[in-house]
């Protein structure tokens, strides 16, 4: 077939022009030749088969000196550019012309274009540990497959030239304009807009989208700031949806230091915009200067923000929030911090109010009482901070019938009889000028002012601390030249007239077990006192020890999670008898405790409460004199059952169940009639009954209890649970339903548990919740989803899902999340709810929710509280490196709660900071030695890996003390750190400058020194 094949001539191509050649050789030597080898290029030349063999294997190397030139050159008029080699340029991939922190990439770059990146880059993080690997800002891309209807009408399409021959210059020209568009000679970066492959496009971006949703939410807030500028709660809004807009475009959600301070700027310029077109409503102006002076902290300095406040306290000066506020600043405020100014402040703020006829609270009163008297503990003044609650409670609650002017009350102090609290004392009202002074004080250690004896320092003070805990008097023999030690009358008057007669006695109470860090009154109506989520009455956590049990108890699990002291939950009468009652933070003896609360529970006016409270305290710290007390209350009141309640709680908790079911069946026996549950505290009595069988495991017995409270059971071989269960649940709901109507809703709550603990008896598998749902449901159509009775029936499940935990053979994991999960949302800081939460999360430990749970709680600065961090710290170190906890993840938490301005102002929080740098310090130093005794010295002179550890963790001791010392600067306890747990840490120079700034702030000092 390639015979029928024509032949032409003219198709023929012309025979190659034969290069002339050159008349002059071309020589590209190198630089680095020798002189003989440049000599012997001159005298030799090649033989003509040796040139040939050169010129074949060319193609073969990679590459060759070209000594005759590129024939393509004359034959296309420029570089052929696919028979170009590829290049090591010199510098690997630096460029000349551009400075040396650009080079090639050589990832991204092709034949046709050239990526250029700079020269160092930074550490690329670990995708696992990248805390940023979750807000990648890369786009979906998705595969398109091209329409064909916009390809079909061309198919057929053949271009015909007009010309019937086209120069070939002219077709290169085109090439080469459609190959400019992707020349390798542009020195650019690949463009953010266009996706690295061809065939993909971009899929719409979910982020744009959400940011779209952002800026329109805050166009709609400050357009309707324009047509409404008097609605406050609009431009609170707009105020708070900034810090959305500033998150915008950003590959973290926490904000720095600057990106805080730059959202305070926009924040106030905001408030001072809505302070001008507020109008006249003084509750609006008061709520946009309470933030505008909240947002200004992070802002302003120090006078520029004292000068604001001085302003608005005086178009403001019946404001009881603004003073709060006001003296939260004055007494963190470490550069004109001193005692006797800041003390002086907290009298002016009561004068204030008074004279402007402030509508202030017995409650609030009291709450400016127990922030000064905390104060003046903290600052080393122990014996007045005791004196004024001693004189409080003897002149408001010990008071005689007639007589009682504040000239009989100066007489009383001043014969030094013994004090509520003290040993012997019997009141003012029963008191006697007969009466015998209380023992003193024990001696103290001799000792005169010394160079700079920081070791003797150390000594002397603490003792001093610990022994002079009482108010002196001046027939006492110890600390006779101490003039802080004596308080006088004059001393105490002041704080008497903060607070006024009409207060009720259980209100000071209960201020004074704040004061003394210990637990609050079980009140049958949950209460939330303001004072006991104050940071600055947070002085100390007690120590708990890290029970690093991993066993899969669920009762275990519950106890380690809620073993720490940071509590915050509604206190009943059942969880008052759980506490430890630690007295670590006031350092004041337990028999004085005991005391007081025997006095104010004798008295004919008190209330049962204080009784139920020192049971409660007896049965920790003097279980075997708990049956005597017992006795003695319930003499005096034969007809209380919430004594008998107490007390039966009271044998439960130290182990005997057969005298707790006595105390509890006799009680049930006292009340007759068909209305049994009905009385007061007969309901409380007979669910501790039922719970009593339930601990010990008797579920039958547990059951009858149920079905028949009087105690009125079958015989055993009648007993069939089928018909008696019926008429139980009837009557449980009969009073759920009256208590709801009566607004009783902790009967509510307690029914609600008898008909789940019923039905947990009758079925074996599943616990039937939908009692506790439906409770709920009627909470949340009251609108009390978020109050105290909610949060009450929040615990209340969370308990019972406990218990069933550990009786049931199966239990799914997702019963006790599911029906935690949406009461978390409501209240995240509660300490029972978390600690179930976490015990069931234990044993899915890769799949850590409670830890995701607090990264999405605590990125909203308005939700933030002293108990969820302190369970966040605690839950962090109960966990190992093999679950991700380590000492940098605890000390990021520390870090964050002190950066919050609740936590920047807790003593208790920056203490135990401190002192979780100080255990790390110890860990690197027992490993140091550990090194030491295996390996010999440098010989170079050079520290160790381990030495610099050391000194890392010294210098974390050091910076960590500082920090909390420019918010503390009222707590001593706190300084004295430096000469106590860190004296080793800290030099002779560092602890003679701390010596001073306790003098510069008038703390109490007992050994004077010479530095």
């Amino acid at each position: 077939m390639s015979s029928n094949v024509p032949k032409f001539a003219s198709f023929r191509p012309k025979p190659k022009v034969e290069p002339e050649p050159p008349k002059e050789p071309q020589q590209h030597e190198k630089v680095g030749k020798s002189s003989k080898e440049r000599a012997s290029g001159r005298t030799r030349s090649p033989s003509p088969d040796r040139s040939t063999r050169e010129q074949k294997s060319n193609k073969d190397r990679p590459y060759f000196s070209d000594r005759r030139g590129d024939p393509d050159v004359l034959r296309y008029g420029t570089m052929n550019r696919y028979d170009i080699p590829p290049y090591r340029r010199f510098g690997h991939g630096f460029i000349l012309g551009l400075s040396a922190n650009q080079k090639i990439d050589r990832a991204e770059s092709t034949d046709k274009k050239i990526i250029v990146t700079p020269a160092t880059r930074r550490w690329q993080e670990r995708l696992l540990t990248d805390k940023r690997a979750n807000k990648s800002r890369g786009r979906a891309l998705r595969l398109v497959k091209t329409g064909e209807g916009d390809t079909s009408l061309d198919q057929d399409f053949v271009l015909l030239s007009s010309r019937a021959k086209r120069r070939r210059d002219e077709s290169e020209d085109e090439d080469d304009q459609v190959e400019m568009e992707a020349d390798y000679r542009r020195i650019d970066g690949p463009k953010s807009s266009e996706p690295v492959d061809p065939d993909t496009q971009y899929e719409s971006d979910p982020e744009l989208v959400i940011d779209t949703e952002i800026t329109r939410k805050n166009s709609q807030l400050a357009r309707q700031t324009k047509e409404h500028p008097t609605d406050v709660q609009g431009w609170l809004a707009l105020i708070r949806h900034q810090e959305a807009m500033l998150k915008l475009e950003r590959p973290s959600a926490e904000l720095t230091a600057s990106d805080k301070a730059h959202l305070a700027d926009v924040r106030i310029s905001t408030y001072e915009e809505a302070l001008k077109k507020i109008g006249p409503d003084k509750n609006s102006q008061l709520r946009l200067y309470q933030g505008l002076l909240k947002e200004a902290e992070r802002a302003w300095d120090g006078a520029k923000l004292a000068g604001k406040w001085k302003d608005v306290l005086a178009k403001h000066p019946q404001s009881v929030d603004l003073w709060m506020m006001y003296l939260d600043f004055v007494q963190s405020r470490f550069t004109s911090f001193k005692y006797e100014d800041c003390r002086a402040i907290f009298f002016n703020c009561v004068e204030s109010l008074r004279a402007n006829k402030a509508d202030i609270s017995s409650e609030q009163s009291l709450h400016l009482l127990l922030r000064l008297t905390a104060m003046v503990h903290d600052a080393g003044y122990q014996e007045l901070g005791l004196a004024v609650w001693q004189a409080l409670f003897e002149h408001h609650l010990m008071h005689p019938q007639s007589g009682a002017d504040i000239k009989a009350f100066e007489e009383f102090w001043e014969s030094e009889v013994p004090r509520i609290g003290e040993t012997g004392a019997k009141g003012w009202q029963h008191s006697s000028t007969d009466d015998a002074p209380p023992p003193g004080p024990s001696s103290l250690q001799e000792g005169e002012a010394s160079d700079a004896n920081f070791d003797s320092f150390r000594k002397r003070e603490c003792e001093a601390t610990s022994v002079l805990r009482h108010p002196g008097r001046a027939s006492d023999d110890v600390a006779e030249d101490d003039a802080f030690h004596t308080i006088f009358f004059s001393d105490i008057e002041p704080y008497l007239a903060i607070v006024t007669p009409e207060t009720p006695a259980t209100l000071i109470i209960e201020a004074f077990l704040c004061f003394c860090m210990l637990p609050p009154l079980a009140h049958r109506i949950p209460q939330q006192r303001a004072w006991w989520t104050d940071p600055f009455l947070q002085r100390h956590w007690h120590s708990a020890s890290l029970d690093t049990d991993e066993s899969h108890d669920f009762t275990k699990a519950v106890k380690r999670y809620s073993n720490y002291s940071a509590k915050s939950f509604q206190m009943t009468t059942e969880l008052l008898f759980e506490q430890h009652f630690s007295l670590d933070g006031i350092k004041l003896d337990a028999d004085f405790i005991r005391c007081l609360l025997k006095l104010l529970s004798s008295n004919s006016s008190s209330e049962e409460i204080v009784g139920e409270y020192l049971l409660a305290f007896e049965s920790k710290h003097f279980p075997s004199e708990a049956f005597k007390t017992a006795k003695r209350l319930l003499k005096a009141r034969p007809s209380s059952l919430r004594l008998y309640n107490a007390y039966g709680l009271v044998e439960s908790r130290l182990g005997n169940s057969s005298k707790a079911d006595q105390v509890f069946s006799m009680a049930l026996s006292m009340q007759k009639g068909d209305d049994l549950l009905s009385a007061p505290w007969n309901l409380e009595l007979f669910s501790n009954w039922v719970w009593e069988a339930f601990r010990r495991g008797d579920h039958e017995e547990a059951f009858w209890r149920l079905v028949s409270p009087e105690g009125k059971f079958p015989n055993a071989e009648h007993r069939n649970s089928s018909p008696w269960a019926q008429p139980a649940y009837e009557k449980i709901s009969q009073i759920e339903e009256h208590a709801l109507l009566n607004h009783d809703y902790p009967t509510a709550v307690i029914c609600t548990c008898l008909h789940v603990l019923l039905s947990d008896t009758v079925r074996d598998v599943n616990p039937q919740l939908y009692p506790y749902s439906r409770l709920r449901q009627w909470f949340s159509s009251h609108r009390l989803d978020k109050s105290p009775f909610e949060e009450l029936r929040a615990q209340s499940l969370a308990q019972f899902l406990a218990y069933h935990a550990t009786q049931a053979p199966i239990v799914k994991p997702s019963l006790i999340r599911g029906n935690l999960d949406w009461v978390l949302d409501d209240f995240p800081a509660n300490t029972i709810l978390l600690s179930v939460y976490a015990a069931n999360e234990t044993r899915f430990a890769i799949d850590d929710r409670v830890r995701r749970f607090w990264e999405g709680f605590y990125s909203q600065p308005d939700e933030q509280s002293l108990a969820g961090w302190a369970f966040a710290i605690h839950y962090e170190a109960l966990k190992d490196e093999r679950a991700g906890s380590t000492s940098h993840s605890i000390r990021a938490l520390y870090r964050r709660a002190t950066d919050s301005v609740t936590g920047s102002r807790c003593p208790a929080l920056w203490k135990t900071y401190v002192n979780f740098e100080l255990q790390c310090l110890h860990s690197e130093q027992a490993r140091q030695q550990q090194w030491h005794a295996n390996k010999k010295p440098r010989r170079d002179g050079k520290k160790s890996k381990w030495e610099m550890r050391v000194e890392e963790a010294e210098q974390r001791v050091k910076d960590t003390f500082y920090a909390g010392l420019r918010n503390l600067p009222w707590c001593k306890e706190y300084i004295m750190f430096a000469f106590t747990d860190a004296r080793d840490v800290f030099r002779s120079e560092e602890k003679a400058k701390l010596y001073r700034v306790m003098q510069e702030k008038e703390l109490r000092l007992y050994v004077e020194l010479d530095v």
